[in-house]
């Protein structure tokens, strides 16, 4: 006896040895959130900028109340948002099931029984007997968490869940960038067709000039069907960007997840967005803690990891403890006497002999892994190059507009000076012709670069998280 309570905690340890997880099954891949930091230099915008990050509900700054009211509508109607509401909701009963492992499984049970014995089934061998029986008890089932399996399920959950919430507050990020970046398309289009106005009542002007010089004998009829021309083309291109504001409205109204009645209300956007956004001069290193989608995709890495945790712990021998207490009786027996009670107690141990089915869990478990941190590392790649695009383009998109500026007040001048010329006569359409489409296109010039300007700020503050903020606490742990 002595003997065997000697050798009893070595065989222990051969049976839990046998049944370890293989050693080979690893992790390949890394984060490298602190390699890309330090290679991401060239984002440093200390010498351009210095204040906060973008607030929640940055757009408030703009002070367009249509505009306010269409991205309230938004968050409150959007599939999408209704889509991550959804999402949210899932990961929720997720941590829910995984809470419950905590707990023993109890329930009750209650039932009447009537039976006719053949004579197979009697013990007297008689048969044609009847009888009733009577039940009523409880049962309960607990599994002892020995290797921290369903704790790690837990956290595993919460983390999940964690990565959903912030896919909330990404995807109301994404769709009032959406709304707001389609906003300033409307304002651009407006002033596009207030131009394509402008363009018309200068031709149509040629037009009345040409006439009045072809009735003093000043000009030809084919001047004249040259003007008109032009004023029919003007025409042409007024009613297009008009069609092209409809478009935005209709496609603002698709955004919000309203019909198209919707976008008949919308008028002519008041936003207006600075030259100069206020960034941090740390960017690199806290643009990991303020984009959403790298929060979540870190939430995600270390579920992953816990989740490799549960599968390994699943070679190991498991203890359950099942327990039931009642009263069951026939017929002229008392439901609550001493002859009708009944229980019983028994531990179970269950060991795995065949892992294969295990090793290929641990396998997939840990390709999960991998695939979320490549997935993490992915997500730092692009938010490093969408704010590096955004800030690059912004400075250049400045310069551009300096000059366009200085390239419209020449132009708008020298023909003013050749319209002049023409009407007394002196000049010739072709040049008026010529400055004019010069005119044109330094003003569509000049309106197109302050909306790219407009559209990259929006760009920017998303790329910067779109006011993100993450209240999450940084670790979970199951008391």
């Amino acid at each position: 006896m002595l003997k065997l309570v000697k050798i009893t905690p070595f065989m222990l340890l051969y049976f839990l040895y046998g049944c370890a997880p293989p050693s080979s099954i690893k992790t390949h891949n890394t984060m490298d959130d602190e390699s890309l930091i330090s290679h991401a230099s060239n984002l440093d915008t200390k010498n351009l900028y210095s204040s906060n990050w973008p607030s929640q509900s940055w757009w408030l700054s703009l002070e367009d109340s249509q505009l306010n009211q269409l991205i309230a509508k938004a968050l409150k109607n959007s599939p999408d948002i209704q889509m991550a509401n959804a999402n949210l909701e899932k990961a929720s009963a997720f941590v829910m099931s995984a809470d419950s492992k905590f707990d023993p499984v109890v329930s009750a049970d209650a039932g009447v029984t009537r039976s006719r014995l053949s004579r197979v089934e009697d013990y007297s061998y008689q048969g044609n007997k009847y009888g009733t029986v009577y039940n009523l008890g409880l049962n309960m089932n607990y599994s002892f968490d020995l290797w921290g399996g369903n704790k790690a399920a837990w956290i595993a959950s919460v983390n999940d869940q964690k990565a959903a919430e912030i896919d909330h507050q990404a995807a109301k990020i994404n769709l009032s960038s959406a709304i707001i970046r389609i906003y300033i398309q409307l304002a651009n289009a407006y002033s596009l067709e207030d131009l394509a106005k402008e363009d018309l009542e200068r031709t149509q002007r040629i037009v009345s000039i040409t006439r009045q010089l072809l009735s003093n004998g000043l000009t030809s009829d084919d001047h004249l069907y040259t003007a008109q021309g032009n004023e029919a083309s003007a025409k042409q291109v007024l009613k297009n960007r008009t069609l092209s504001i409809q478009l935005l409205k209709n496609a603002l109204a698709t955004l919000v997840g309203a019909g198209p009645d919707l976008a008949n209300t919308i008028n002519r956007p008041d936003a207006h967005m600075g030259t100069k956004l206020n960034l941090p001069e740390q960017l690199p290193a806290n643009l990991i803690a303020h984009r959403p989608d790298i929060v979540a995709a870190k939430w995600r890495v270390e579920a992953a990891n816990k989740n490799i945790e549960v599968a390994k712990t699943r070679f190991y021998p498991n203890v359950n403890l099942s327990a039931s207490a009642g009263f069951k009786k026939i017929a002229g027996d008392s439901m609550f006497g001493e002859e009708s009670r009944s229980w019983s107690v028994g531990p179970a141990i269950s060991l795995p002999l065949f892992t294969q089915g295990l090793k290929a869990n641990l396998i997939d478990q840990t390709a999960s892994y991998d695939a979320a941190v490549a997935q993490y590392n992915k997500t730092i790649v692009k938010a490093f190059g969408d704010v590096t695009d955004s800030v690059l383009s912004i400075k250049s998109i400045n310069e551009q507009i300096q000059d366009a500026e200085q390239s419209l007040q020449l132009v708008t001048k020298s023909y003013h000076i050749t319209e002049k010329r023409y009407q007394s006569g002196m000049g010739s359409q072709l040049e008026v012709l010529l400055i004019e489409n010069q005119l044109l296109q330094a003003e569509s010039v000049t309106t197109q670069l302050k909306n790219q300007l407009q559209e990259q700020q929006v760009a920017l503050i998303e790329a910067l998280g779109g006011g993100f903020e993450d209240g999450q606490s940084t670790s979970v742990s199951k008391q």
